[in-house]
């Protein structure tokens, strides 16, 4: 006997064509990443979708991790660059410094690449939306030449 089951107002038949289909609508606007290998091609890839430019030759160690399943998305990144391409990302995403450490939206704490020390005591830049959308929020370490890059919505 043949189910019926509506799927964001599609009426399908049959169980089989009715994960077929919730499947590829949910991997299809997923974004591509490596959450454990660093410096992979679509890890340079989510970089330059949050920071408009490429990471180039002075980025390396670059770990991504996209959440977008869901209302709310989360991205996370770490890499290790110089101060002054730090610089530039802080004056590209217009951050502003944070006089306090605190997150909006506490990091996901089980990456390899980024623990729940990590960003302790780090400087931090934000950029909170007058009408919120992406909320952003950038940590830089002078002494490792590691940065730290959070967005997310809520």
């Amino acid at each position: 006997m043949k189910q019926v089951i509506n799927i964001l107002g599609f009426v399908v038949g049959g169980t089989p064509t009715a994960l077929l289909l919730f499947a590829s609508l949910m991997l299809s606007g997923c974004t591509d990443y490596a959450i454990n290998t660093a410096d992979t091609v679509a890890n340079r890839d989510g970089f330059k979708a949050h920071f408009g430019f490429e990471p180039g030759p002075d980025v390396s160690a670059l770990y991504y991790y996209a959440d977008e399943f869901g209302a709310d998305v989360r991205y996370q990144l770490a890499f290790r660059c110089p101060k002054p391409f730090a610089d530039e990302i802080i004056r590209e995403l217009k951050l502003m410094p944070s006089p306090a450490n605190y997150s909006g939206l506490k990091p996901r704490d089980d990456l390899e690449w980024w623990l729940p020390s990590s960003t302790r005591d780090l400087p931090m830049w934000i950029h909170t939306p007058e009408k919120a959308r992406y909320f952003r929020e950038f940590w830089y370490s002078e002494a490792e030449g590691r940065a730290y890059y959070q967005e997310y919505s809520i």
